[in-house]
């Protein structure tokens, strides 16, 4: 069964963390994630007063961790409460805007991707040592994926959400989105095409065609422990939408227009990288954060700013 993923805004850190403060709240959450409890239910199993039971709740579901409903009960009606997520993606800082304020860039770490949809073979790796277990599809929910530096599969999709806040004074000019990346083969093998798309918003910027698993030496910063027999870097690849239409490496590959976007009513712009249904090559992904292979950094958005 998928798990559930809340992703937090930028400026509703400080709420959940307030809300979570509480070990009885922390107690209600761990009581709920077994199964659905009345208010009764709840404050009989944790052995509280049904009225702080009941503001506890309420704190909780003002921050949207968990949910409630009426339903009826011997005497009247009772609330019914069950849990809303899983885990929680919490972002430590916001957007980065450029010194000139002619653009906002951020620098999207590859573990913190919002959902996927992803086959196998897979897996994920730190700087330090694997994440999980290889080729189990449950390693990606691993709380320890937000330090991934390689993450590879062999068909689907990861999505990241960016925060970025257009000021009502700027239109939107130009997006980018870089990354390096190659395809995916047991091991490597240079020449093994696969065809990598990346979605801004639903909508498809364009695909490039990546020759191959790249191996054979050792990426400029891929860990020494990593097996040469292994990937050990990608091509840095830069997708880019502007009022002219959409462009991969400088090349037009799609008619999408930054208007299209609509990015001046958006507080996050949500981004998908992998392999189309339709795709002709189907040659896996690897995806490269900036301590693994040839190039230091993680996923850049960019918006230029008018």
């Amino acid at each position: 069964m998928r798990r559930r993923i809340l992703t937090v805004e930028y400026e509703a850190v400080g709420a959940l963390a307030k809300a979570l403060s509480s070990p009885v709240r922390r107690q209600i959450i761990d009581t709920l994630a077994t199964g659905e409890r009345s208010i009764q239910e709840l404050a009989d199993h944790l052995g509280i007063p049904q009225s702080s039971c009941t503001v506890n709740v309420q704190a909780l579901e003002r921050v949207g961790l968990i949910a409630t409903r009426n339903e009826p009960g011997t005497k009247g009606s009772r609330k019914v409460c069950s849990v809303s997520y899983d885990e929680a993606i919490i972002p430590i800082h916001g957007a980065h805007q450029t010194p000139d304020d002619g653009a906002i860039e951020v620098d999207m770490p590859i573990g913190l991707y919002t959902d996927y949809d992803i086959d196998g073979p897979c897996g994920l790796v730190s700087e330090s040592g694997v994440i999980g277990r290889f080729d189990r599809e449950e390693s990606f929910l691993d709380p320890h994926r937000g330090a991934a530096q390689l993450i590879w599969f062999t068909d689907g999709w990861l999505e990241y959400r960016f925060p970025v806040e257009i000021p009502p004074s700027r239109t939107p000019v130009a997006l980018a989105i870089s990354m390096e990346i190659c395809s995916e083969f047991p091991g490597f093998k240079n020449a093994w095409p696969s065809d990598i798309t990346v979605w801004i918003g639903g909508f498809e910027i364009g695909t490039w065609r990546s020759p191959g698993d790249m191996g054979g030496r050792r990426g400029q910063y891929t860990p020494d422990w990593w097996s040469l027999d292994n990937t050990q870097f990608g091509s840095r690849k830069e997708w880019r939408v502007t009022a002219e239409g959409s462009f991969l490496e400088g090349s037009r590959v799609g008619d999408l227009t930054i208007d299209r976007l609509d990015l001046a009513h958006r507080s996050k712009i949500t981004a998908r990288i992998g392999i189309a249904p339709d795709a002709e090559y189907h040659g896996g992904i690897n995806v490269f954060g900036r301590h693994f292979g040839n190039v230091n950094q993680d996923i850049m958005l960019r918006v230029e700013l008018a």
